[in-house]
């Protein structure tokens, strides 16, 4: 074989290594990019309402995502954190009142009170009936890496959803409703 068709293969070969290797990552980055990254929100469940916060724990008011992607739920019980924190969720709930129980009422200051006592009744639930989300944080547990609770899923189903409590937490339970917490577009 002469040397000039030696080369000539030479070349070829390594072009169609360099167009395999070039296709391999254009083809990488396109399939990986094509699939939307996780999105993670937290929910911060206490007594007659929900706080929800997005992965950077900036405060939102209601969860948008679109149709497809991956979402990743973590609810936190609010007697696993701090007291100055829980203090912050007890105000609102004095500002806002719950059921039948309007805002500034000294019987909702009471209600916490046993409530807070009670362990039994210091769990809450996350519960998205239209998104099989059904997650049950554990208010009595000693750690906040016990007491926490996740899912993971794709979003499927276009609306907005609300999210209610699936743990009877005592007085109120049925107010536990957040309206239109989770919007898939």
């Amino acid at each position: 074989m002469a040397i000039s068709e030696r080369r000539r293969l030479a070349f070829t070969a390594i072009a169609v290594i360099l167009v395999g290797i070039i296709t391999g990552f254009i083809l990488g980055s396109v399939l990986t990019s094509g699939a939307p990254p996780t999105k993670t929100f937290n929910i911060v469940a206490y007594h007659w309402g929900y706080a929800l916060y997005d992965e950077d724990w900036n405060e939102i008011e209601q969860i948008e995502v679109k149709r497809g992607t991956t979402v990743r739920l973590v609810a936190i019980p609010a007697y696993a954190l701090s007291h100055e924190i829980q203090e912050g969720f007890h105000e609102r709930v004095l500002e806002k009142g719950f059921g039948d129980y309007p805002p500034g009422d000294p019987r909702i200051h009471d209600l916490m009170e046993a409530a807070h006592e009670d362990p039994e009744l210091s769990s809450h639930g996350v519960f998205i009936a239209q998104l099989n989300v059904d997650l049950s944080p554990d208010g009595k547990a000693s750690t906040l890496e016990e007491a926490i609770d996740s899912v993971e899923f794709t979003t499927d189903a276009i609306g907005t959803f609300d999210i209610s409590c699936s743990v009877f937490c005592g007085v109120g339970h049925e107010s536990m409703i957040l309206e239109g917490a989770f919007v898939v577009r």
